[in-house]
């Protein structure tokens, strides 16, 4: 379903709930009852037949005489029908029983993390919900709750509390358990029995229309039409009521750790994962000096994420959470409407959270474990990046010897000054090259490449002059529309410039969709192609003949070649070789032979290659009508 009709009928179905709740959740039964019974439709239509074909069958064979060797005669075509209606039987019952993937993470027991196991079990039982059969520790910003079912898509459902590391370094324990409650009171039905199910079910027909993609032959086409079409609407219908149910969900989590902590909570996690991000980005900035990753990652950001709130960022991040605005497809509310709802508003809503006086989550819970944690993180982070860190190290030192090969250089061609001005902004971010940039650009006024690397650079440094360097860089060089406007984009929405930077991204959208239309078409090719002539150098034609000559593939009697026209860019240039086999070669069924021969050569040209029969037969005609177009 396409986002402007899925955003429509979610806005109905809100005013459809807010109307008579109890009559729209009658709808979401009827709908959530009528799922089971695709399924069950699906499975049961599929054994039926099977029951049937088997019954015919054995009916005919008792019965005797004609009927039998009727039997006999049709046991091809029964084979025919039978044998696929098995196969998509099993695969529909395998596929309600598919295994999810469990989670991934360093599990932890009670034995390891006494403190934090007695505030799950105090938060179950005053939530009065059900108990977590695994609990996992991550290196990642997050904390979730995931439910695993025991048989695939269905039966008694496995609880997992996912806890990122890196995210507990940077609260404090009762905010912290604000998180967990949240995440937690879905499943508790703080919301209701009904809901809890819902919100379980959209992960289950989640998961089902994910793996139905994956499914090829006859279950594909017979499954994927109904869920296709079920899924978005199941999703809609519930996206109201699973959005609703976060607003139940941080209640409580106030109800159980107090308004206070669930308000800091919710602005504290807008501000540590910024913090987090930005910690990161200074920890690969030193790839460039350093041969090798630092090993002292996870210690160092457990140092600096307790001072989130202290950081002079931290007003700027919360002041960009508050502005954000809501994704159609994301049930969770925003920032502002969550601390709407618990009753943080007016000039409460831009003060940060208070500084963490005492310990981290980490550290409350986790005790001396935190320790040997953070020591495994750091060693496997260290190992996955270790590879690409030093290669890129390498490059960087290379890039390095380069800058300094063309900085002695005297003169310097426009491509020897372009590169060293991108080698300069690239190993020397501080540098201020806006005037060298300016005399280059004054130079060579129509290189596009020296207008976008010059509008970036400025933007940069805080310059909007930048903007209209990448609109001249886009007119000259149309293939160059996404870059600057993504680059322009993101410098707009920095300033919450929101309308300016909607236009960049509805040019970035035009051209895309041009793109991937372009790119379509490249790749098939169809009877009512357009073949111009091939506008090659004479040279090239010659050398296209002499190679043909030297090593004709057998079974082909004509060649052809010409230029493809692209509808959706008539710019881009593809050339095409036609080739017609000889009878005896279509008798043979030679045609992918000859293509693949054909296209593992090394040609003066880079040609599309195909045989003209079948149903690209029409083409031949197209070619002979154009001059010149016969190799061979």
């Amino acid at each position: 379903m396409e986002v402007d009709r899925f955003e429509k009928l979610v806005a109905r179905l809100e005013r459809e709930s807010a109307a008579d709740p109890r009559l729209y959740r009658l709808k979401v039964a009827a709908l959530t009852l009528l799922g089971f019974g695709i399924l069950a439709l699906l499975v049961g239509a599929v054994g039926f037949g099977l029951v049937l074909i088997i019954g015919l069958c054995v009916a005919v064979a008792f019965s005797g005489g004609a009927a039998l060797l009727l039997l006999l005669k049709f046991g091809k075509l029964i084979l025919l029908l039978a044998i696929p209606l098995w196969f998509l039987a099993r695969s529909a019952v395998k596929a309600l029983f598919v295994r999810i993937p469990a989670p991934q993470g360093r599990e932890i027991t009670s034995r390891e993390a006494p403190a934090l196991f007695a505030a799950l079990e105090d938060m179950r039982r005053r939530m009065k919900g059900p108990r977590f059969h695994h609990v996992l520790v991550l290196d990642d910003m997050n904390a979730a709750v995931v439910q695993r079912p025991a048989f695939g898509l269905i039966g008694w459902p496995r609880n997992y509390l996912l806890l990122g590391l890196p995210l507990l370094e940077g609260l404090p324990a009762e905010e912290a358990l604000a998180v967990v409650a949240h995440e937690y009171g879905h499943l508790a039905g703080s919301h209701g029995q009904f809901s809890a199910f819902i919100y379980r079910l959209r992960h289950t027909w989640s998961a089902i229309e994910d793996h139905v993609d994956h499914i090829h032959g006859w279950l594909g086409r017979l499954v994927a039409p109904l869920v296709s079409w079920y899924a978005p609407y199941f999703n809609a219908y519930t996206f109201v009521l699973a959005r609703a149910d976060e607003y139940h969900a941080d209640a409580a989590s106030a109800e159980l750790v107090g308004t206070a902590n669930a308000v800091h909570a919710l602005k504290r996690v807008d501000v540590v994962v910024p913090l987090h991000q930005r910690f990161m980005q200074k920890t690969f900035e030193r790839i460039d000096h350093e041969a090798q990753p630092p090993r002292d990652l996870m210690h160092r950001w457990a140092a600096q994420a307790m001072q989130a709130t202290a950081d002079a960022q931290a007003r700027r991040w919360l002041g960009d959470a508050l502005d954000r605005r809501g994704h159609v497809a994301d049930t969770h509310p925003t920032l502002r409407a969550r601390l709407g709802a618990l009753s943080c508003e007016g000039d409460a809503l831009h003060e940060p959270p208070p500084p963490v006086a005492g310990e981290s989550a980490a550290r409350t819970w986790l005790g001396s474990l935190a320790d040997g944690l953070r020591a495994e993180f750091q060693a496997r982070w260290a190992e996955q990046v270790s590879e690409p860190w030093s290669e890129r190290f390498a490059q960087a030192q290379a890039q390095r010897a380069r800058l300094a090969e063309l900085r002695s250089m005297t003169p310097r061609s426009a491509d020897e000054q372009l590169e060293m001005l991108r080698l300069t902004t690239r190993l020397e971010p501080q540098a201020d090259e806006r005037a060298a940039f300016e005399t280059f650009n004054a130079e060579h006024a129509d290189h596009a490449l020296g207008l976008f690397l010059e509008g970036s650079h400025r933007l940069d440094k805080e310059d909007r002059t930048g903007l209209a360097l990448l609109d001249r860089a886009m007119t000259l060089d149309p293939e160059a529309t996404k870059a600057a406007c993504e680059r322009a984009h993101a410098f707009l929405v920095e300033r919450k410039e929101i309308e300016a930077a909607k236009a960049y991204a509805a040019c970035w959208q035009l051209r895309d969709d041009l793109e991937t239309q372009r790119d379509r078409q490249l790749q098939s090719l169809g009877p009512q192609d357009t073949l111009v002539e091939h506008a090659a150098a004479a040279e090239t034609i010659e050398a296209l003949r002499a190679q043909l000559k030297a090593d004709m593939p057998s079974f082909i009697s004509e060649v052809f070649i010409a230029r493809r026209v692209i509808p959706a860019d008539p710019s881009v240039l593809q050339w095409v070789m036609g080739v017609r086999l000889t009878w005896w070669g279509r008798r043979r069924g030679k045609q992918q032979e000859i293509v693949n021969r054909l296209a593992a050569a090394d040609w003066p040209l880079p040609l599309v290659f195909f045989t003209l029969d079948g149903r690209l037969a029409p083409l031949r005609n197209k070619f002979l009508a154009l001059a010149d177009s016969r190799l061979y």
